[in-house]
Formats: C-alpha cells, structure tokens, sequence
C-alpha cells in the first residue's frame, strides 16, 4: 500500500463518528486533531497554493525526508482548519500536514472557501482534508500545494 493510499484509509471520515467543531482558535492545535482522527477527503482539479511557509521549512523537511533527492515531490494531505479571533484574517484558514500548521490559505482564497467548508464539516461531521504534494528544492524551499473541487465548496471558479 502506498503513502496515498494509507492516508485515504486512514483520513477518510466514517460514517459514525462525533463531529468537529466549526473553528478553532488562531494559532492552536485544535483539540479535536489528534491520532487516529478522521477527515473526509474531498479531491478534485482546481488548485490551492498553501502560503505562511517559510518559518516551516524545518517540519516541512522532516515530513519528506531531510536527506530526500531534490526536486522533491511527496504527496500528502492538508486539513483546512477555519480560525476564529484570527488577529490579522477574520477569514483565516490554516493548512495543518502531520499534526503541524504549516500555513495558510491566501487571503482572498480563504474568504471564498471558508463558508463551504465549515458547511462540509457540518454536512460529514468531520474535518477536511484535501490532497496535494510538498514540493521544490532546497534552494527555493519547499512550497504546499493542494487541490480541490470549487463546485463542493461552492466557489464558482473565473475562467
């Protein structure tokens, strides 16, 4: 089985399980994330650039590999988690991989995404988690990109 593989298994919500709470404090690992939780995976072709990394380089290395090949490509997965009392973004969503805040939404990205999310994790009573891959080199640094349906989270995409 495969790293993608196993985190759909075992981040992909069941049907039984207590729900999560709509937001969470900025800045704070949320209670609710801990082992062994469960998320519903919500996969699709439009694309999240994740920002705020560059004071994350270190968990984002440990989370590839610090001794991996570069250009590096690990497919992960990233809970969206929307902060209330965010001093900065009232609209602020933060990105969490492997139990860690490594960033979060751009601005404008947030403000559209934020209200479909918290109606999907009302709807599946679970947290969010998107697909993607850390990426790039150790000259430029490694980068969080993710991807999403904009139809499931409302958000009517500009073409």
């Amino acid at each position: 089985m495969g790293l993608a593989e196993w985190l759909r298994k075992h981040l992909v919500a069941g049907a039984h399980e207590p729900g999560i709470p709509d937001t969470c404090p900025a800045a704070e690992r949320p209670q609710w994330m801990r082992d062994g939780m469960r998320a519903t995976e919500i996969t699709g072709t439009d694309d999240l650039h994740v920002v705020g990394l560059p004071g994350h380089q270190d968990v984002l290395w440990s989370i590839v590999g610090r001794d991996a090949p570069t250009p590096v490509r690990q497919e992960i997965h990233g809970l969206l988690v929307a902060e209330h009392g965010n001093p900065f973004d009232r609209n602020a969503v933060a990105v969490w991989v492997g139990g860690h805040r490594i960033g979060r939404l751009p601005d404008d990205e947030a403000g559209k995404l934020r209200p479909g999310l918290i109606r999907l994790q009302r709807r599946h009573r679970r947290a969010v988690a998107l697909p993607g891959h850390v990426g790039g080199d150790r000259a430029g640094g490694l980068g969080v990109y993710l991807n999403y349906d904009a139809d499931t989270f409302g958000v009517t995409q500009r073409t």
